[in-house]
């Protein structure tokens, strides 16, 4: 089996000195590319992020010249089948379950059982948005965070999950649900009992009945005000918009809100959008967390 060399201790340092330096332009070229394709910016400070993410990719393919891959993933049919591939290594930014206990308190300790009381029709429908959800780490805590919830409310409920991403090496990891014992170091044993099978192979899976309340689908940030996305009870967005100009987080969150319900609750990465005003949209005080309620 071939191994994954992004784990590889030193892995980066060898791609750098196999490569040849990367000239100003040509960071200026693949900066344009990124940011025409998925918004995101990428400062000059990033271009040792650049190098080693480009050279990961290319040593796979035996390409050692930055211009002739630019021009590959440039290339009709064929490059936009192979910027599939590399996007995955240019946007997939760290993510683990449980990341962000502030936010799960914020839903399972005020949110849900606040929604729960004012919802006159059972069962209860709860429909969840995670923008950027990488290789699945966050939706699956929030599923777990708000079944377990109602579980224990005693609420009759439906609960749906949208997790969407710009990668599909990511989305289909994540339809897969399976980790290592490393990913799921952080998840109580309760939840691990109630929520995961261990797999022949010393991994762990994501339940089958978890695993459906959560749809993974192929999205780019830019195209969300054209996605075929419902309104929503909860949207959570974090460590996203940091990618963006602040024109652009605006403009996104703009388009978040216009996708939550009356009552829905919005969820955005702490420092990640500053001074933002929507005339739907107010601040939903809670300890270490951006939130908004429609």
């Amino acid at each position: 089996m071939k191994p994954n060399m992004e784990y590889l201790p030193g892995y980066e340092e060898m791609v750098v000195k196999r490569l040849p330096q990367m000239e100003p332009e040509q960071f200026q070229k693949w900066a344009a590319l990124l940011k025409k394709r998925t918004g995101m910016r990428l400062p000059d400070n990033r271009i040792s992020f650049l190098v080693t993410n480009l050279g990961m990719r290319m040593r796979e393919l035996g390409i050692n010249d930055f211009q002739i891959y630019y021009n590959y993933v440039c290339a009709g049919r064929e490059g936009a089948i192979e910027w599939d591939q590399l996007v995955h290594h240019l946007t997939v930014h760290e993510t683990r379950f449980l990341r962000q206990e502030s936010v799960l308190s914020l839903l399972r300790d005020k949110y849900i059982p606040a929604f729960c009381q004012q919802s006159e029709t059972r069962p209860l429908t709860i429909n969840v948005w995670s923008v950027g959800c990488s290789t699945g780490e966050e939706p699956y805590s929030i599923a777990m965070a708000l079944d377990d919830q109602l579980n224990s409310l005693a609420c009759d409920f439906y609960l749906g999950i949208t997790a969407s991403d710009i990668s599909r090496n990511a989305l289909a990891r994540g339809r897969k649900g399976i980790y290592s014992r490393q990913q799921i170091k952080n998840i109580e044993p309760r939840w691990l009992d109630n929520y995961f099978t261990v797999t022949d192979d010393d991994k762990f899976q994501v339940n089958e009945n978890l695993r459906k309340r959560v749809c993974f689908n192929h999205l780019n940030i830019l195209d969300v005000g054209a996605a075929p996305i419902g309104m929503m009870d909860i949207i959570i967005c974090q460590n996203l918009l940091i990618y963006f100009d602040k024109e652009q987080r605006i403009q996104i969150a703009n388009t978040l809100a216009e996708h939550l319900r009356p009552g829905g609750l919005l969820v955005l990465g702490v420092g990640e959008l500053l001074n933002w005003e929507h005339p739907k949209i107010k601040r939903y005080p809670f300890a270490n967390t951006l939130a908004f309620q429609h």
